[in-house]
């Protein structure tokens, strides 16, 4: 009698436990991945790109479907991330400042604190003294190379042979079999595809051949219906230098390689104008797809792996990228101009105990939210400090009343004009600036009426009130996150007055792997 009850009692604490065990949280961004080109977002390219592993995770969790980057470039979408601050406050507005979080509250200390192992993989590209809270990190301090990646760890640098999305995916599996696994894990792996300069995986050096991948419905934008203020005059464009597409905007001055040259091979494109543009697109876009396919087919091991170990329905899986990408829209490649390509971020959400299949969140979210959010999936405790909300419960259909109904975007570095605005529901405002940071020139876009943003309709006197209404939402969004106009793009200097801060062993430039 007494061992039945004694087995009994064991068997439920063994289930109650069982129940109350943290989740493991596997956090994947990729770097400039368009949500245009992942298959569940349904766009043109549905049915082209072949993004299987991340379609499961979205079928089988939530797809976020109006996600914004609140500055559209790697180092402080990132730094945003890592602390659930806007630029103006945690420093990083541009790809030139350092963070330190010595003295900040931050993602992996926070869930550190709450009992996770914690760990980041791949590509980091924030400067500074910032790897407080991570157990374990492998990174690159700066871009990185597609084949044969050196990694900055606490023991020093360490260099790998192979392409870097598998080489990212080896470290992340290395490290889950090995970790403390009494503990709940935060394992942050951050691949370097799909940026520039988009070389893929030999293997599939011959998907989409023979195929051809649909034009975006502007890849031939005149720019003649928008403020000339907004133009950018050295955005990389895939008609640009006499229907060239200019590549020196990643390859100048001899830094990263040849200026004009195709990161694969020099390529040759003969015919009008318009027909090289064409087959420029065809050579840009299937070479980023290449790289995306290299990215989904580490998530597809990670996966596997988590299933074999019966963790993959334990664990909570996101995937994301660092900002949104044009991948043709406007005629562009790169990101930085705040139209919707560039700042729409993709995000999806896997965790079939508490989301249900098949889940589409419309309500607005921006990068700022990630923090919070990835924090209040381990049950670890929001610091004061954190300037966003938490997507969580939104995710898990819990949220009835989600606060964010605009966001702001801010560009600071160059590339393009400098430049800021707000996203409502309904409307986005661009404002242009010049080197001071004074104002000369706005668009406004109807979001349901011109998704595209193709047409302005800043100076048509019918928008009058609802500019003004815009003005004051812009105001009044810039006051809740304590940003004045001083913080501006062209007014704001983050580094003024500030020691630098001692850095992390920075890694050497990679040699550029044999062809």
């Amino acid at each position: 009698m007494y061992k039945k009850f004694a087995l009994t009692l064991c068997l439920g604490i063994g289930s109650l436990m069982a129940q109350n065990k943290k989740p493991n949280i596997l956090y994947i961004m990729s770097d400039d991945h368009s949500a245009a080109a992942i298959g569940a977002y349904s766009t043109t390219l549905k049915g082209f790109i072949d993004t299987p592993n991340m379609d499961r995770l979205a079928n089988e969790g939530a797809l976020f479907t109006n996600v914004h980057c609140t500055n559209s470039l790697c180092a402080p979408s990132r730094s945003a991330i890592l602390t659930g601050m806007y630029g103006h406050k945690n420093g990083v507005v541009t790809l030139r400042e350092d963070l330190n979080t010595k003295d900040m509250p931050t993602v992996p200390g926070q869930l550190k604190k709450a009992g996770y192992a914690t760990s980041v993989i791949g590509k980091w590209h924030i400067h500074g003294d910032n790897m407080y809270g991570f157990d374990h990190y492998e990174i690159t301090t700066s871009q990185g190379s597609y084949f044969n990646p050196g990694l900055g760890t606490s023991e020093g640098k360490k260099s790998y042979k192979g392409y870097s999305s598998d080489v990212y995916t080896d470290i992340s599996l290395d490290w889950l079999k090995q970790r403390d696994k009494t503990k709940p894990f935060i394992l942050m792996t951050h691949y370097k595809a799909a940026h520039g300069p988009w070389e893929f995986a030999p293997r599939h050096k011959d998907l989409f051949k023979d195929v051809t991948i649909p034009e975006p419905t502007t890849l031939f934008d005149d720019y003649a219906t928008r403020d000339p203020n907004g133009v950018p005059k050295k955005q990389s464009r895939i008609h640009n230098e006499g229907s060239k597409m200019s590549l020196s905007f990643w390859f100048g001055n001899g830094k990263k390689g040849q200026s004009g040259e195709w990161p694969t091979g020099t390529e040759k494109f003969t015919g009008t104008k318009v027909e090289i543009a064409k087959q420029t697109y065809q050579k840009y876009i299937k070479d980023y797809m290449r790289c995306v396919k290299g990215i989904d087919e580490g998530i597809g091991r990670l996966l596997d792996y988590l299933e074999a170990e019966g963790e993959l329905d334990n664990t909570i899986i996101i995937y994301t990228s660092d900002q949104g990408m044009y991948i043709g829209e406007h005629g562009f490649f790169d990101k930085r101009l705040g139209l919707n390509p560039a700042v729409k971020m993709p995000l999806i959400i896997r965790y079939p105990k508490t989301i249900k299949a098949g889940t589409k969140i419309t309500e607005m979210v921006n990068n700022v939210d990630y923090a919070e959010s990835l924090i209040a999936m381990g049950g670890g405790e929001i610091p004061s400090s954190m300037q966003g909300f938490s997507f969580w419960d939104l995710a898990q259909g819990k949220e009835t009343n989600w606060p964010r109904q605009q966001t702001i975007y801010t560009f600071y570095s160059n590339g393009t004009p400098k430049h800021y605005g707000l996203t409502t529901k309904d409307y986005k405002m661009l404002k242009y600036l010049d080197k001071a940071g004074n104002t000369i020139g706005m668009d406004l876009f109807d979001r349901h009426a011109d998704p595209n943003e193709t047409n302005s309709l800043a100076k048509n006197p019918e928008y009058k009130a609802i500019i003004a209404k815009l003005e004051q939402s812009l105001k009044d969004e810039m006051k809740s996150i304590s940003m004045t106009d001083d913080h501006l793009p062209g007014r704001f200097n983050p580094t003024a007055g500030k020691p630098k801060v001692k850095k992390v062993k920075k890694v050497k430039k990679d040699k550029k792997a044999a062809k």
